[in-house]
């Protein structure tokens, strides 16, 4: 049997912004359709991946927006509204990313306002006491967990921006969990 051998794929070295001396930042084919097809399979990764990440924003969202309409009762908290309103957002984000030809600076942009939204949601999950009636500092932490593995591993966004959001997500929490300490609650803190 005559195997016919692969054509081996070439690459050249583009002029970037690299100091000399260090490996060049950019590698491109040097078929023009070959690095077509290539952006092309990474813009639909991303929009796979941008997808996945609302999907999981929109189940978060409208959960907690049924759990706080079913256990809050009559009175009306800012949670109460907060939630269906990400909720809305999150679903016009995933119609919007869920297009046919989209492109990359496109879903850049939504994957930015989607960390955005992320952050506005995980500030709301934090235990201000009049807000939602906050049980204790321990509330919403499980969100805000979900919510930096959302950041980290579901969206298409630079590693060093993932990392400020867990920061700032982590440092909201604690800020307002030390600042809602109460006489009763003085004691927790004392350990």
């Amino acid at each position: 049997m005559d195997e016919m051998p692969f054509q081996k794929v070439k690459t050249r070295r583009r002029r970037s912004h690299c100091p000399p001396g260090v490996i060049a930042c950019e590698d491109e084919f040097d078929c023009k359709e070959l690095e077509s097809l290539f952006h092309n399979y990474n813009l639909k990764l991303d929009q796979t991946c941008t997808l996945k990440a609302l999907s999981v924003l929109i189940l978060l969202s409208s959960s907690l927006s049924l759990l706080e309409l079913l256990l809050s009762g009559a009175s009306l908290t800012i949670a109460k509204g907060s939630y269906p309103v990400h909720f809305v957002v999150f679903i016009s984000l995933f119609i919007v990313t869920n297009v046919k030809y989209l492109q990359v600076s496109q879903l850049q942009q939504i994957a930015h306002l989607s960390l955005l939204f992320c952050f506005t949601f995980s500030v709301l999950c934090c235990p201000f006491p009049h807000v939602s009636g906050a049980a204790g500092p321990e509330q919403g932490v499980w969100q805000l967990l979900l919510l930096t593995f959302v950041a980290y591993a579901l969206l298409p966004v630079r590693t060093l921006l993932a990392v400020l959001f867990g920061l700032l997500v982590s440092l909201s929490h604690t800020i307002v969990t030390a600042t809602s300490v109460t006489a009763k609650t003085q004691r927790l803190w004392r350990a």
